[in-house]
């Protein structure tokens, strides 16, 4: 099976807060950031047969630009929504309680953050999602960081103490290949094919 996913271009948050279930729009380089990852999934042969996108707008506006050139509906899929970054949701990563961020950068993956979710809890609601996607078929997803980098963990046998959620670039095209094991689960192998803007470094530290 073969997973095509694109993360969302960069969202318009001026405030610069920290951002999940947060329902930010686009920025105003979205054509041109969109254009270049839809470019790169054509050219890297793509030939995806149902579309899938998270129902936030950040996610929705580039589905519907990918539909149009794909002949493609949107489906609009809960389960690769963005990690909800509970009572840190629309905070200054700065103005966030020291001993949270002290919990949280001390298990980075494993961390619950306060009303919100952990991302292994990701793992598993993309999880199902992706493992009841047939074998031999091939999807697109538009989506975010904590949802691809939930693939490469627990499908791809990415280390949990690489962290790339914070490392990914906006409307990053990545090429996923999945094969079912004896488990009935996917796991498989991933290829980077796009990067675009890079994100703002994570300023976690009070000045």
């Amino acid at each position: 099976m073969i997973l095509w996913t694109i993360r969302h271009t960069k969202p318009y948050n001026p405030k610069d807060v920290c951002y999940g279930r947060l329902d930010f729009d686009v920025s105003p380089s979205f054509e041109e950031e969109s254009d270049k990852a839809l470019k790169a999934l054509v050219e890297s042969g793509a030939k995806p047969t149902r579309l899938f996108s998270s129902p936030l707008i950040r996610c929705t506006k580039f589905a519907d630009k990918a539909s149009k050139m794909l002949g493609l509906p949107v489906e609009k899929e809960p389960a690769i929504i963005e990690l909800n970054f509970g009572t840190w949701e629309g905070q200054k990563l700065t103005a966030v309680p020291r001993s949270e961020m002290h919990a949280w950068t001390s298990d980075l993956r494993g961390y619950r953050f306060p009303e919100g979710e952990n991302f292994y809890d990701i793992d598993k609601r993309a999880g199902k999602f992706l493992d009841a996607l047939p074998d031999d078929g091939e999807f697109l997803c538009i989506t975010h960081a904590g949802v691809i980098a939930s693939l490469q963990h627990s499908r791809c046998g990415l280390p949990d103490e690489v962290f790339v959620e914070g490392m990914f670039t906006y409307a990053m095209v990545t090429r996923f290949e999945f094969i079912r094991n004896e488990d009935g689960a996917y796991h498989g192998t991933f290829t980077k094919i796009h990067d675009g803007i890079q994100m703002p470094a994570l300023k976690m530290e009070s000045a």
